[in-house]
């Protein structure tokens, strides 16, 4: 029988938000297991710093890490993320934890812009912004980058309407161009692989990959290659278990699809008021 992929969530960001959530979680469905921990965030400093998390991720056998860099961490759209400056000084540690920089992926999603309440653009449809990211990570060994562009759900637009924010939308012939032609490139420059995740849908293997996983493992121990059901249809995931709930994110980012929170940057989880969706 094979042991389950674990994704540790799409749904909030349990790593930087609910570390002790994760590691109970975690211990309930015992670490012996589990084929491979798939940890999504954006602030991965507990990996380093949670005690009871670090004792935890040592009992999994393989640990895999979507790591989210928009390159908008700290701005008013992501109120409660870390800058890209203050990450990246965290990633040789991290990879340390990961046991290889082939079991992370960087996530430059989703491709954004917006005009903020004083009529600025605000985005990262910025080729040297995503250079001087993918730059450190070529430099580290990171093989993969993701990218895809917002989905704007109707809570999205209501909030961001709210908050002052009018949304610049681009025809998905312009974003296929741009991934393909603009950031593309600079992947190949530094020898990275770059796929999409669903929009637009460029047939890249899912976010979660049965294959890769199967690969990375230290045992070369199989899982799931089936398609994973419980994703939206044109999602390529292969199957996992996800064990986030729909708690209050406490990173603050407007446009995020899950329930996100609005909180002191210096102690986000500290009094935090919820977003109006």
């Amino acid at each position: 029988m094979l042991r389950e992929v674990i994704s540790a969530s799409r749904r909030v960001d349990l790593v930087a938000c609910y570390p002790d959530y994760l590691v109970e979680t975690i211990q309930q469905i015992g670490p012996q297991n589990i084929h491979t921990l798939v940890l999504w965030t954006k602030n991965p400093s507990n990996l380093l710093t949670h005690a009871g998390l670090s004792s935890m991720l040592g009992e999994v056998e393989q640990l895999y890490l979507h790591l989210t860099i928009t390159g908008l961490g700290g701005s008013c759209l992501e109120r409660a993320v870390p800058t890209w400056d203050e990450i990246e000084k965290l990633l040789p540690e991290v990879m340390e934890v990961l046991g290889s920089p082939a079991r992370c992926c960087l996530r430059y999603d989703p491709l954004m812009e917006v005009l903020t309440p004083q009529g600025a653009r605000l985005g990262n449809l910025d080729p040297a912004l995503f250079e001087s990211i993918i730059a450190k990570a070529g430099t580290l060994g990171i093989p993969l980058v993701k990218t895809s562009y917002i989905t704007f759900y109707n809570k999205v637009r209501r909030r961001m309407k709210k908050h002052g924010f009018q949304i610049v939308e681009h025809p998905p012939d312009w974003v296929t161009d741009f991934i393909l032609y603009r950031l593309k490139p600079i992947c190949e420059k530094y020898k990275l692989e770059l796929q999409t995740c669903t929009l637009p849908n460029l047939g890249h293997p899912g976010c979660i990959d049965g294959r890769r996983l199967s690969a990375l493992h230290p045992q070369k121990e199989p899982c799931s290659l089936a398609k994973d059901r419980t994703q939206r249809a044109d999602c390529g995931c292969t199957k996992s278990k996800d064990i986030g709930r729909w708690f209050a994110c406490h990173a603050g980012c407007l446009y995020c699809y899950g329930n996100p929170t609005q909180g002191c940057r210096e102690n986000p989880i500290a009094n935090p008021t919820a977003i109006d969706l």
